[in-house]
Parts: structure tokens; sequence; C-alpha cells
């Protein structure tokens, strides 16, 4: 770099040693030349002669013409030799002549060059622009398509995740109804059960209370006690009597004792349906 920036420093140096070194007549010879390239352009307007790939006016060689103001007075004045030296390349090249009058055209033509440069570094720069544009449509277009891919994928996960959810719900509303329906039914068959014993136990008391009034109806005839065992005969039959009453109390107890514990399972079994 060090390098560089000193041989840059060399050239400029060189170049205004160059211009300082110009005279009079070279100068003179410039702004001449910067005249007749203004009447070539203003003939060149006037006729319309306009290049469209080069996008600018030329004379009557075809040569491409420029107005005054566009030329750059230092570019042309560095071709332009000092007197000795053009007339020593003259004499040592007959086509020397030629081919400097070019070179002073060319160099007045250097703005030309410099718009297309910049028109180019323009394209250039542009054309960069689009396929980074580009390239970032395709990273996102990319991107985009693998979202939507993995979106997908969770979509599908979701819905298997939602039927097995549901299947689950149904197997256990299922098993709910299966355990209701049982449980309805073993109460059906209990309360068939209880009303069963209870019509049983209701007939058996029946027949007990029809036994003990018409025990208690039966009357003991009075008849004169002619001996002892008479008597006695008597007293059997009084204690005969009893005995079956003192059953029929104990059997009455017996079943109120069901009764209460057949209502008590009646009402914990409601309240379990209940709850379930």
């Amino acid at each position: 770099m060090a390098e560089e920036n000193v041989t840059a420093e060399i050239k400029e140096k060189t170049r205004e040693e160059i211009l300082s070194e110009k005279t009079y007549r070279e100068r003179n010879i410039v702004l001449n030349r910067m005249d007749d390239m203004q009447e070539e352009y203003e003939s060149a307007v006037s006729n319309k002669r306009w290049d469209k790939k080069r996008e600018c006016y030329y004379n009557r060689e075809g040569e491409p013409v420029v107005p005054k103001k566009d030329i750059i007075f230092d570019d042309v004045l560095l071709i332009i030799p000092l007197r000795a030296e053009y007339y020593r390349n003259v004499m040592k090249d007959d086509t020397y002549a030629k081919r400097h009058e070019k070179e002073i055209r060319y160099a007045m033509t250097s703005c030309l060059r410099k718009r297309d440069e910049e028109r180019m570094k323009k394209s250039v720069e542009e054309m960069v622009n689009n396929l980074k544009k580009v390239a970032e449509e395709v990273n996102t277009k990319v991107v985009v398509v693998e979202v939507v891919k993995e979106i997908k994928s969770e979509e599908v996960e979701v819905n298997e995740v939602v039927k097995k959810v549901v299947t689950e719900k149904q197997q256990i509303g299922e098993e709910v109804r299966k355990e209701e329906e049982e449980e309805v039914k073993n109460e059906n068959l209990e309360a068939g059960n209880a009303g069963d014993e209870v019509g049983v136990e209701e007939k058996k008391n029946d027949a007990e209370m029809k036994q003990t009034e018409a025990a208690e109806n039966t009357e003991v005839p009075i008849t004169e006690v002619n001996s002892d065992s008479e008597v006695l005969k008597l007293i059997d039959q009084c204690k005969k009597c009893m005995e079956p009453c003192r059953a029929c109390t104990e059997k009455d107890e017996q079943f109120r004792t069901r009764d209460l514990e057949f209502t008590k399972l009646k009402t914990f079994s409601k309240k379990n349906a209940k709850k379930c």
C-alpha cells in the first residue's frame, strides 16, 4: 500500500510538471482545436446527425463531436508536445502528424468515455442489486416453503392427537355408560329381591297375626275341676298357647330390623349413583 501511494504521488507530480512546462503555443493550440470542435458540433446539431448507438452527434467523417464546455482542457494539453519535440517526431515518423491529430480528437472526446463508464458502473450496480433482490426472494421463498412444510407436519400431528383424544373420550363415555347400565340393573335386581323378601315377610306377619288373634279369641271353657289331672291339662294348654305368642313377637322384631337395614341400603345405593 505504501509503494502504491508513492507511485501515485510520483504520477501526480509528473502530470503537474508536464503541465507546468507547457508554453503559450501549446495552450493556444488547445484553444483553437476546441473552437474547431465547437463548430463541428453546431453543424452536426443543425444537420441532426445523431448516433443512437453512441448517443452523440458526429461530423461529416462520422467522428463523434462534443460541445466546447464538455472538453477537459488539461487532458488535451498533456498530449500537445513542445515545438522541438513535435518536429523531432515528425522527422522520425511520417505518420506522426496524423496519429497526433487522432490523439488530440480522442482526448477532446474523453467526456463521452467517462459518461459511458459511469453508465456502465450504474448498470453493473443495478444488476448487482437486482441479483441480490432475486437471491433474497429465492431465500425467502425457500424459507416460506420450509415453514409451510413444518406447519403442515404440525397440523398432521395435531390432527392425530385430536383423533386420539376423541377416541379416548368415546371409550371413556362408553365405559361410563356401561357402568351406569350395570349399576341400574344391579339396583333393579336388589330392589326386586328386597320386594320379594318384604312380600314373604308380610305374608308371614299376616299369618302370625291371624294365629295370635285366633289364640286370643279362643275361650277356655269353664268346667268344674273335678280332679288334679284336669287342672294340669288346663295349665299345659295355656302354656302351649303362650309359646306361639312369644315366637310371633320375636319374629316381628326381626322383620323390623331387616326392614330398617333394607331402607339404609337403598338410600346408600341412590347416593352413590348420583355421585357417579
